[in-house]
């Protein structure tokens, strides 16, 4: 390995344009502005119509509960339906126990420690399931977040460079080549599904905590 080094800086010494690589890192913590948790309303029939018509009715009754609350930011958005027959097998045959209708909806706001008033909600119009709750940063955010970062990492580059430009003789030319490798924060689940039991427990306080925020660059500079 040593030979090998010694190698790739004596070719960089004598080529027609010398330069020097380096590599500029950013790590950052970020506090995420946005969550999302999910619920999902469940119910079965011997009438398809009568556990759609349940179903649908209960997550309608969720919208305007929610809506109530005054959640800022607010997104609800229906997802995962699926309706289909119930079989179980009794007596060495198949018997038809009806039909199941589910029906999810996704409430996303931007007052993450009020999502517990949302799981209430729920539990007033009898949806129990509750998906897990995820946080994650807004557009806005992300992009401020991303610049922030993008800054850090130039001036890591640059620090590096001026080091070893000092520590080694030589002086900085212009940038030549630079390349970017930045790495998205991804939604981190908060608290894993669980069951609404009863409304009249307190709402949980959420806590967003931290995501981590990188990005990395390679900076090529011609070097006197």
């Amino acid at each position: 390995m040593k030979y090998l080094i010694v190698l790739l800086f004596s070719v960089a010494a004598f080529a027609d344009d010398p330069e020097i690589s380096v590599q500029g890192n950013c790590e950052i913590k970020v506090t995420p502005d946005r969550g999302a948790i999910t619920f999902t309303a469940e119910n079965q029939a011997r009438d398809q119509k009568d556990a759609v018509k349940k179903t649908t009715e209960q997550i309608n009754q969720l919208k305007e509960e929610i809506k109530k609350l005054n959640l800022a930011d607010l997104e609800l958005k229906n997802t995962n339906y699926n309706v289909f027959p119930v079989r179980e097998y009794e007596k060495e045959k198949i018997v038809d126990k009806g039909i199941r209708a589910t029906l999810s909806l996704e409430v996303t706001t931007s007052e993450i420690a009020r999502i517990g008033e949302a799981m209430q909600s729920a539990a007033k119009v009898g949806v129990i399931n509750v998906g897990s709750l995820t946080t994650f940063l807004s557009l806005e955010k992300s992009q401020k977040e991303y610049l922030k970062c993008l800054d850090i990492a130039a001036d890591d580059a640059k620090g590096k460079a001026q080091q070893l430009a000092k520590k080694l003789g030589f002086k900085l030319g212009d940038v030549i080549k630079l390349n970017e490798v930045p790495q998205m924060p991804q939604p981190v689940p908060v608290m894993e599904r669980a069951m609404m039991k009863s409304m009249d427990a307190a709402p949980a306080q959420i806590e967003p905590g931290t995501q981590q925020y990188s990005t990395n660059i390679q900076v090529t500079f011609k070097i006197k």
